[in-house]
């Protein structure tokens, strides 16, 4: 019906919401398809885009004929960047991620944290050097793998530094272990193998030090990673060089700790008491059986007696740690076993003690005060020896109750 004269043909105002709701939800579900698959045309005033995402996908006319060809284009370019930023079409867009930034977010995703790994300086021993010194050579260096930070480490870390446009200050940290591991799987030879088998070997798994990635090889790993809680799958990637520089199997396994400690050639557990005769629980047979999924023993005559007792993790680790980060060799008296005060820390699993340490006796000339201060440092509230009461001849180190 033609208009009565004066009057516009005016469309009611429901009829062109819903239209204009349509256009909207068109443009929205579409957004990811109208971004990626955009096929523009432009012949002289006339702009078209096509979406071809579903059987409901339409194509749009836009008529610009007072419009330049460089306006009409941002027109497109605005509706599609509207749609982009309203509704489910942003997160449709995300998986037309180019590959290269999807790798980038998931290495972000899977690095390990700065704190997983450790920190190497001048004077530190031990195996996590002699990891890095295999690294260093693998990197074209030419260091004595001694197990020993002295000057020439210092100075072939300082060296691949500067290659690598990192802070030049000779200290390990998380930044340098990123640069200086790198992956390693079933068929790889050489140095950086050879890293990696010592700390495998140091962490409880019995692999020869040669530098050949084997089937064997392969084994140990995937058995480490799955002690560590990481994927089991015999690659040496960036989270397992972590877990094994560190030494400590997440989730707190004690049986792999107490397995780790059992490799240590240099941690001595007593297999005899100071004040008694019990096998059961002597500090190595206290490991042992924590290796075995058991827990450790008392003695007859403590103030516990003949009680099994869960070896906390921390602890565990501490005195895993103080071997392969501080490089110190150490004789392990007691553990839960022999005869403490009643309330003692030993008998909660918590604390043990130490009479010798790199080879000499605590009170004839040991280095006790700094085993001291790295036992507090790895989170041993209660340290005691030389000058406290009771502890002229031992080191006790107990960690929270």
């Amino acid at each position: 019906m033609r208009p009565a004269p004066g009057t516009t043909h005016a469309t009611p105002r429901t009829a062109r919401t819903s239209r204009a709701a349509a256009r909207t939800t068109h443009l929205t579900g579409h957004a990811a398809c109208t971004i990626h698959r955009l096929a523009r045309t432009t012949d002289r005033n006339t702009v078209t885009t096509h979406t071809e995402e579903s059987p409901m996908s339409t194509m749009s006319t836009f008529s610009a004929a007072a419009l330049p060809r460089r306006t009409a284009a941002r027109l497109v370019a605005g509706i599609a960047a509207v749609a982009v930023l309203t509704g489910p079409a942003a997160s449709l867009a995300t998986a037309g991620e180019a590959p290269a930034a999807r790798t980038a977010a998931a290495g972000l995703r899977t690095a390990p944290a700065a704190a997983d790994w450790p920190t190497l300086r001048a004077g530190a021993k031990g195996t996590s050097v002699t990891a890095l010194q295999h690294l260093l050579n693998s990197r074209g260096q030419s260091l004595a793998v001694d197990g020993s930070f002295g000057p020439a480490t210092t100075a072939g870390v300082k060296a691949f530094q500067k290659a690598q446009r990192l802070t030049v200050d000779g200290v390990v940290g998380a930044g340098t272990w990123s640069r200086l591991v790198t992956t390693l799987r079933e068929g790889a030879k050489g140095p950086a193998v050879k890293a990696a088998q010592t700390l495998l070997k140091a962490r409880g798994q019995a692999v020869a030090v040669d530098g050949a990635f084997t089937a064997a090889v392969t084994a140990k790993v995937k058995a480490f990673q799955k002690s560590a809680g990481l994927t089991a799958d015999g690659v040496v990637g960036a989270r397992t060089w972590a877990a094994l520089l560190n030494g400590t199997p997440s989730g707190g396994d004690r049986a792999a700790l107490a397995k780790q400690i059992l490799a240590q050639k240099q941690i001595v557990l007593a297999t005899v008491h100071p004040g008694g005769k019990h096998a059961g629980s002597t500090a190595r047979q206290n490991i042992v059986d924590t290796a075995n999924g058991k827990g450790a023993l008392t003695s007859p005559w403590g103030d516990k007696p003949n009680r099994r007792v869960a070896l906390d993790p921390r602890m565990l680790n501490g005195l895993l740690k103080l071997r392969t980060q501080y490089g110190y060799r150490i004789s392990v008296s007691e553990i839960v076993g022999g005869d403490h005060s009643s309330n003692s820390r030993h008998y909660a699993g918590i604390a043990f003690d130490i009479t010798h340490i790199n080879g000499r006796h605590v009170g004839s000339g040991a280095p006790h005060k700094q085993f001291m201060a790295a036992c507090k440092k790895l989170g041993a509230p209660e340290v005691l020896g030389p000058g406290d009461a009771g502890h002229s001849r031992h080191v006790h180190c107990g960690w929270p109750r």
